[in-house]
């Protein structure tokens, strides 16, 4: 009777996505589109779907996720020889619970490496923030600033926006600290993984 019980709720269960469909990202097609020689000189786009990647907006540096309970993952970057660097990443768990924990865990590493040094540069300072902002079950905007012998030499914009069991992160290095802006697309893409599964 138990496994009668458990079989029937598991079949009730909405299922966890284990694949993020192609071109599903907003800038995925764009980035799939091969460039020409002169083109590539100038700009490129990377595109990967490791499980393990960190998040896009990393305050304490990890080389790989800290995160738990990962199903699947995109992250499409772009970078051109402006310079200027981008990013789009989604992350799918196995249930909003571990998507919002996910949430909480980047909101908690921001604080603590608000303030750190790079030790192969010991005049550069970088300076973490969050803001609120709204998008989805619950976002913030975040980013940081690099100081080098007291002037501002780079500023980082992100947001991260949860909706239902998906973690969506944008990110962008032009223009001053202003998370508002990217708030469109992530409410965009918060609308759009409920069209996967289980995800919302």
């Amino acid at each position: 009777m138990i496994g009668v019980t458990l079989s029937l709720l598991l079949a009730l269960s909405p299922a966890a996505v284990t694949e993020i469909p192609k071109n599903f990202l907003f800038t995925e097609r764009e980035a799939r589109v091969p460039l020409s020689p002169d083109d590539a000189a100038e700009q490129g786009y990377k595109i990967s779907d490791r499980l393990t990647a960190p998040f896009e907006l990393n305050p304490c540096g990890h080389r790989r996720a800290v995160d738990r309970g990962r199903t699947a993952a995109r992250t499409i970057s772009h970078w051109t020889t402006g310079p200027s660097e981008s990013a789009e990443q989604l992350v799918l768990y196995r249930s909003p619970r571990a998507a919002h924990a996910a949430l909480t865990g980047l909101r908690a590493e921001a604080a603590r490496c608000a303030r750190k040094g790079d030790p192969s540069a010991p005049t550069l300072k970088i300076q973490w923030r969050t803001t609120k902002v709204k998008a989805g079950d619950e976002a913030m905007g975040m980013g940081y600033r690099t100081r080098q012998d007291g002037n501002v030499d780079q500023t980082v914009t992100g947001v991260v926006a949860r909706r239902g069991s998906a973690l969506i992160i944008y990110r962008t290095d032009e223009g001053d600290y202003d998370p508002g802006r990217l708030t469109k697309n992530a409410r965009k893409m918060a609308v759009k993984v409920c069209g996967l599964p289980g995800v919302c």
